[in-house]
């Protein structure tokens, strides 16, 4: 005997893949009301499905503009559909190429409220299972690609999400703004971020992006004992590899800066 449907959760994925559809016709950023009253919806049950859409990490928002739009883990949905336009494009061939160019995993990571979560990872062929996983968050101020994702944000901005993080963890894990803001100064001078912990180190570089862009940190994940003598070799790789796929990068050598690792969570 089948199982019946229950038309609240089909009410509930309509809504959601809705939403999803809103901002492929319209190509815009929209706002509450525009998609409660394109669809219907009480405007209160939109406010709480876009919010919780953000949490997840299919939707960005604009406090200022108090706007939404698409993250770029939408983007990555539908990746294996039509493969010569989408598996085959720029980012997941860089990421592909970059994998087997060092033989470690890469990953890209994009800012979700508090943390940095990766929504897309690659292994090089033959590798085991991964330590990173797709939809994980690691702490802004604490990883290689937090710091990244910071490092391009304003003053202001920083000053105030350093503020939220800082009250919502432990004593631990609390940053003084202006040492980050150092540190900060440093990733920008050097062009990548790197951390370690627990057997782990990362490096991190930005994506190229246009100024409206959704930020996005490309990195290496690789035990800590191959990190250090390798350092070097890593950067270059990620720089040579979005030079070819998306455009030029700075070309310094990572040697040319100190270097500071950071707790990764």
């Amino acid at each position: 005997m089948a199982r019946s449907l229950d038309p609240k959760k089909i009410k509930s994925a309509q809504r959601v893949l809705e939403v999803l559809e809103y901002f492929n016709s319209e190509r815009r950023e929209g706002t509450v009301m525009d998609i409660a009253r394109t669809y219907g919806y009480p405007q209160s049950s939109t406010s709480e499905l876009l919010s919780c859409l953000v949490a997840l990490g299919y939707l960005r928002r604009d406090l200022r503009a108090r706007t939404y739009k698409p993250s770029a883990r939408v983007a990555m949905l539908g990746a294996w559909v039509q493969p010569d336009l989408f598996r085959h494009g720029a980012a997941l061939s860089l990421m592909d190429e970059l994998a087997a160019d060092v033989g470690a995993t890469i990953m890209i990571a994009s800012r979700v409220g508090l943390g940095a979560q990766v929504f897309q990872v690659v292994e090089p062929q033959g590798a085991g299972a991964s330590v990173i996983k797709t939809g994980q968050s690691m702490l802004l101020m604490h990883s290689a690609p937090g710091k990244a994702l910071l490092s391009c944000m304003r003053a202001d901005e920083l000053k105030k999400l350093v503020h939220r993080m800082n009250a919502e963890s432990e004593e631990p894990l609390r940053v003084r703004f202006e040492d980050l803001s150092v540190e900060l100064e440093q990733v920008r001078s050097k062009g990548f971020a790197v951390s370690s912990a627990d057997g782990v180190a990362m490096v991190s570089v930005l994506l190229p992006r246009k100024a409206e862009d959704e930020p996005l940190a490309l990195t290496i994940v690789v035990p800590e004992q191959r990190f250090d003598a390798n350092l070097d070799h890593f950067v270059q790789a990620l720089r040579g590899a979005v030079s070819r796929h998306i455009g030029v990068v700075d070309v310094r050598p990572a040697a040319s800066a100190p270097q500071q690792l950071i707790r990764a969570v």
